[in-house]
């Protein structure tokens, strides 16, 4: 449980939809970390997040609800991220490294949570595990268009767009799956350094 210092007070909860949103996801992700998703319920959710369970039922009905939260939190971080660094860059090489260097940190920084999709995505009801399928889609389809680009503008040969976007999804995923190997002999900057100049070789005409 949160200590009381922490909890949002009533007026926060009534006025920051956000605040209480991100507290809850947070929660939600440290809980389902320690104890597992089927262990925890949504009762310890709102205690760890600081607020009350009508106002954590304001937000989601049940756990599968929370972890399509938690892959919506997990793309908007990378979306609003990302734009702003490729906003005005033209050369579609530049914009791609950028998005995928971007990607691996975001996974990175988020790993809990990642992890936490990769485990959890088969316990949910059938809506959430769809909605997670089509935010995976989403953010592969960010790569794509990229890569696109770089195939109309000639700096990229003919591939398969969807097969080689998914390949950089997972190439960031593999950091977070198989960490406890990699990170024996490579730092994250190397590992995304060693993966991005695959990417390029295999799109560089």
């Amino acid at each position: 449980m949160v200590n009381a210092k922490l909890r949002l007070t009533v007026l926060d909860q009534i006025a920051s939809k956000d605040k209480v949103r991100r507290r809850i996801i947070d929660a939600a992700s440290a809980l389902y970390a320690r104890k597992g998703f089927r262990a925890t319920a949504i009762q310890e959710i709102a205690e760890e997040a600081g607020v009350t369970l009508p106002v954590a039922y304001q937000y989601v009905k049940n756990k599968s609800e929370i972890m399509r939260m938690i892959m919506e939190d997990f793309l908007n971080i990378f979306q609003e991220s990302l734009l702003p660094q490729i906003k005005g860059i033209e050369d579609p090489e530049e914009k791609l490294a950028i998005a995928l260097v971007l990607y691996f940190r975001v996974v990175d920084q988020q790993r809990e949570k990642a992890l936490l999709i990769y485990q959890k995505s088969s316990s949910l009801d059938k809506a959430s595990r769809s909605k997670i399928m089509q935010l995976e889609v989403d953010v592969s389809n960010i790569f794509g268009e990229i890569i696109k680009e770089g195939i109309q503008r000639g700096v990229f040969q003919e591939v398969d767009v969807d097969l080689m976007a998914y390949n950089i999804l997972m190439m960031a995923h593999m950091w977070v799956l198989k960490r406890w190997h990699f990170k024996r002999r490579l730092t994250l900057d190397r590992y995304i350094n060693l993966q991005l100049a695959t990417i390029m070789r295999a799109l560089r005409k």
